[in-house]
C-alpha cells in the first residue's frame, strides 16, 4: 500500500509547478504538514474550496487555497501589485479557473503515481458543502514559495471513502485475543419449489405506422424543438490583461469590415450569412447566402 505523505508532496510540487507558470516566477513547494480535519468542510469561510473527481478509481478529493493569497496571485497575473485588494466577479472568475488549473494537475500527479487511470479529471470551485465527501478527514497543509513576495497555502483533505477507493487505507489486524469467529449456521432446507405453468399469450396486431410525406420524414418528430439562433457581429482575440480592464466607453475592433455580412449561428453551426436591418425599431437581419460552409 502506498504511503499518503509522499504522495501529498508530489501532488504539492506539481501544485508550485502550474503556480509558477500562472505568474512567471520560480516556485518551491515546502514539506507538507498533516493536520487532519475533524469537522465538515466551510464553503462560506476564507478558503476557496475545490471539489475533485477522478472517474477511474471514483473518488473525490478536495484541495483548499487561502482567498487572500489567490487574491494576490491573480494580481500577479495581471500584471499588477501582490495587494490588489477585494476581488471582483471578473478576478474571482479567474481565481476559479486558476485554483481548477492546479487541483487538477495535482490529481494527475496522484493518479499518475498510484497507477490509477487519469481520463476525465476535473477540478471544480464548490459553494455546496453538501457536494463534499463527508468527514473526517486526513489533511496536509504546505505552502508555495512564489519568488521573492508570496507564499500561498495549500491544503489536501482525503476523506475515509477517498483513501479507500484510492487502496491508501490498510485493513485493521484482529486483536492477538480476539474470539474465534462462530461457526455457520447450518444452511435452511430449500423452499419447496412451484411448478413451472404456460402462460397464454393474447394475439395482437401491429400498430399501423404512417408513412412521412416524402422530404419531411420523421421531421414531424422535431419541428418543435427549440433552437438558438445567433447574430454575429464579428470576433476579436484580447489578452485578459485587457479585458479586465475595459471600462464603460472602452472602444476595440472586430476582424470584420463593415460592408461584410454578419454570420448566422443555430446552435453553434454557421447556417447563412446576411445583413442587419431594423423591422419595427428592432434589429433583424436579411438572409443574402444559405449555407456558406458548402461553397
Amino acid at each position: 500500500m502506498a504511503e499518503l505523505q509522499p504522495l501529498v508532496d508530489a501532488m504539492l510540487g506539481a501544485a508550485a509547478t502550474v503556480f509558477g507558470r500562472l505568474v512567471e516566477q520560480p516556485a518551491a513547494a515546502t514539506p507538507a504538514t498533516r493536520n487532519d480535519h475533524e469537522g465538515s468542510v466551510r464553503t462560506d469561510g476564507d478558503d476557496l474550496v475545490t471539489l475533485v473527481e477522478l472517474p477511474g478509481p471514483g473518488a473525490k478529493l478536495i484541495v483548499r487555497f487561502r482567498k487572500s493569497d489567490l487574491q494576490a496571485v491573480v494580481g500577479m497575473m495581471l500584471g499588477g501589485a501582490a495587494d490588489m485588494g477585494e476581488m471582483g466577479p471578473m478576478q474571482l472568475s479567474i481565481a476559479s479557473e486558476t485554483v481548477s488549473q492546479i487541483a487538477v494537475a495535482m490529481a494527475e500527479q496522484l493518479a499518475k503515481d498510484l497507477g490509477v487511470s487519469a481520463d476525465g479529471i476535473r477540478a471544480d470551485l464548490c459553494t455546496d458543502a453538501g457536494a463534499l465527501p463527508p468527514p473526517p478527514f486526513e489533511s496536509y497543509d504546505a505552502t508555495v514559495a512564489l519568488g521573492e513576495e508570496l507564499m500561498p497555502e495549500v491544503s489536501v483533505d482525503f476523506a475515509a471513502i477517498t483513501r479507500q477507493k484510492l487502496g491508501l487505507d490498510r485493513a485493521a489486524p484482529a486483536p492477538a485475543d480476539a474470539p474465534a469467529p462462530a461457526p455457520a449456521a447450518e444452511p435452511s432446507p430449500p423452499a419447496a419449489r412451484v411448478a413451472a405453468q404456460s402462460v397464454a399469450y393474447t394475439s395482437m396486431a401491429p400498430t399501423t405506422v404512417r408513412t412521412a410525406q416524402p422530404g419531411q420524414a420523421n421531421l414531424d418528430m422535431v419541428h418543435d424543438v427549440p433552437l438558438q439562433i445567433s447574430a454575429v457581429l464579428g470576433k476579436t482575440i484580447m489578452p485578459l490583461r485587457e479585458v479586465v480592464s475595459l471600462q464603460s466607453g472602452a472602444v476595440f475592433e472586430l476582424d470584420k469590415l463593415a460592408a461584410e455580412p454578419i454570420d448566422l449561428y443555430v446552435n453553434n453551426i454557421l447556417i447563412a450569412r446576411g445583413e442587419v436591418v431594423v423591422v419595427d425599431e428592432k434589429y433583424a437581419v436579411k438572409i443574402s447566402e444559405l449555407n456558406p460552409t458548402a461553397s
